[in-house]
């Protein structure tokens, strides 16, 4: 297990502490621990992490940000995210750790959920820049506690079926989506359902250009492709091609900050031309390209 050290600007008591990358070969994961104490220093790690709180209260520190949980809360972090735990009463956590590997297909069900996860995956990382407890709704969270002791279950079993395990954990994400979404439609109250859906469609295709292509979000909505740029700014005051280039910039500059990769590693990730063009495209945006991380390796 290799560890890189960087330094992470925290608000006190965690400001300018070096933390490691903790990096995992297993695609899946699942443990659960009762403390009293935090005694990890702040980390990141190469994998989603799911944290459900059976009981407890504390806080969670995430990036830059204190936020309270207590019990049944559910937390969502993204590979790379700079993360910690203070306790105030005796916590018990769940953590369960997952990676696309863990998607790819499923032979035994003839499933494959790759491109699914794909997509998801950068809404997951997208959506849930701002921390704290993440399902809104108290059926979901119901269901998605009892999900989350389906999945305890199965992985204590002797011949545990990654089958069961995957299809539990597609649920569960597909949950987590559903409450990023109601988010995301809140903060749009303003704007009628066919622009709201138009907007979700453009986060959702973010980073796969055949789906952002005039034509085929014409074909989508059932517009005239001529008309659909006047649609989109008659709606949103701005551009088309503003909207998406300044929502892929957010991921961008999220991952640069956040993130162990190289500019290089994320720019051809994310679909940039190089490393230089991806930079002078979040200066354009940005003040400060710069990151709020930086290596010591």
């Amino acid at each position: 297990m290799g560890k890189n050290y960087y330094i992470c600007f925290y608000p006190m008591p965690y400001k300018k502490q070096v933390m490691h990358i903790e990096n995992s070969l297993m695609p899946f994961d699942i443990e659960k621990e009762t403390l009293t104490r935090w005694s990890r220093r702040p980390h990141r790690h190469n994998f989603f992490e799911l944290v459900f709180i059976e009981q407890g209260t504390g806080k969670q520190c995430i990036n830059d940000t204190l936020v309270p949980y207590q019990g049944e809360s559910i937390f969502l972090l993204p590979p790379y995210d700079c993360h910690s735990f203070e306790i105030e009463s005796e916590t018990t956590f769940v953590f369960i750790r997952f990676n696309a590997l863990f998607f790819k297909q499923d032979k035994r069900a003839m499933m494959d959920y790759s491109q699914w996860f794909a997509n998801l995956h950068y809404i997951l990382s997208s959506y849930n820049r701002i921390p704290g407890d993440i399902i809104h709704s108290d059926s979901d969270r119901a269901v998605m506690i009892s999900l989350i002791r389906s999945i305890q279950s199965e992985k204590e079993q002797n011949s545990a079926s990654e089958s069961v395990l995957r299809t539990n954990m597609v649920a569960l994400l597909n949950l987590l989506l559903r409450n990023f979404e109601n988010s995301f439609l809140e903060k749009h109250q303003d704007k009628d359902l066919q622009t709201r859906d138009l907007l979700q469609y453009i986060q959702y295709n973010l980073f796969d250009n055949s789906k952002l292509k005039t034509d085929a979000i014409a074909d989508a909505f059932k517009l005239s492709p001529n008309y659909v740029g006047e649609y989109f700014k008659k709606k949103t005051g701005e551009s088309l091609k503003e909207y998406i280039l300044k929502a892929r910039v957010n991921v961008a500059q999220s991952r640069i900050e956040y993130s162990g990769q190289s500019l290089k590693e994320i720019a051809y990730e994310l679909g940039f031309t190089d490393a230089s063009h991806m930079t002078k495209v979040i200066r354009k945006y940005y003040d400060d390209a710069g990151t709020s991380c930086s290596s010591l390796a």
